[in-house]
């Protein structure tokens, strides 16, 4: 082709990107703006604060120390500012694709706040669903990650930023990730391995345990991270990032020819 006729192309007939420019959320993403909106959304829930540890899902003791002790932060902090999970996001936006009619649902997110960083990275507020063991807004539905109240291949994707640790049972926890999610699904969250934290059993789990349960389940890892640090405790932990996908069903789909 001429070049004038690429200069024509170029001009009436452009690529089109795979994944279509968002940039309104580009702009919401700036710091002071992030923070500003963050602030006004965590403001409208202010006031469920006090009715945090009136009701619980799970009444065994596991459960309900888990719900406390994050009962608990969340009444001191009020508001939260960290954007830690965001990695979580970037992870799950990779590699790059159209996320707007992807199901998303978030396991821990604590208040609205992970909810906003899913919708700034490109899925549809109406498609971004969330569980927690209390309900700091109306999309966070009371509910415990191991025994979870979704239909079989119910979500595109499942995250959690800190969450795994918390559960009880950790292959019972990743077996229901595996059951609500879609074949060819993604679970990407963080996990901090740490021996000196007895407090919870789950900061004793070892990334090599976690990913031979994820195997069990029919999941495969197709990210890893693993960084070392000093925690707030003093104590030396290393945080996981993993990012898995359910290979159920797979094989019939990489032969798939679609009319």
């Amino acid at each position: 082709m001429s070049f004038a006729g690429q200069l024509y192309r170029a001009v009436f007939q452009p690529t089109v990107p795979q994944c279509p420019p968002r940039p309104w959320r580009t702009f919401l993403r700036l710091p002071v703006v992030f923070d500003l909106v963050s602030l006004a959304l965590q403001l409208r829930d202010i006031g469920r604060l006090s009715r945090l540890k009136q009701d619980y899902v799970v009444e065994d003791s596991h459960h309900r120390d888990v719900h406390d002790y994050n009962a608990g932060v969340a009444q001191a902090k009020k508001i939260t500012t960290t954007r830690r999970s965001e990695e979580i996001y970037e992870i799950l936006a990779t590699p790059p694709r159209d996320l707007r009619e992807e199901k998303l649902l978030i396991v821990g997110p604590r208040n609205v706040v992970e909810l906003y960083l899913a919708w700034l990275h490109g899925y549809r507020w109406r498609n971004i669903q969330a569980i927690d063991l209390y309900s700091m807004n109306p999309k966070i539905r009371p509910m415990n990650m191991e025994a979870m109240e979704f239909a079989d291949a119910s979500f595109d994707a499942l995250t959690m930023s800190a969450t795994l640790a918390y559960a009880e049972d950790f292959a019972r926890a990743i077996g229901e990730v595996a059951r609500v999610l879609k074949p060819g699904g993604r679970f990407v969250f963080g996990h901090p391995y740490d021996p000196g934290s007895p407090e919870w059993p789950g900061n004793l789990v070892r990334g090599s345990e976690i990913r031979k349960m994820l195997n069990d389940a029919g999941m495969e890892i197709y990210f890893h991270t693993a960084l070392d640090k000093t925690n707030s405790a003093g104590n030396v932990q290393t945080t996981h990032r993993f990012g898995a996908v359910k290979i159920d069903g797979l094989p019939d789909l990489l032969d798939r020819v679609e009319a």
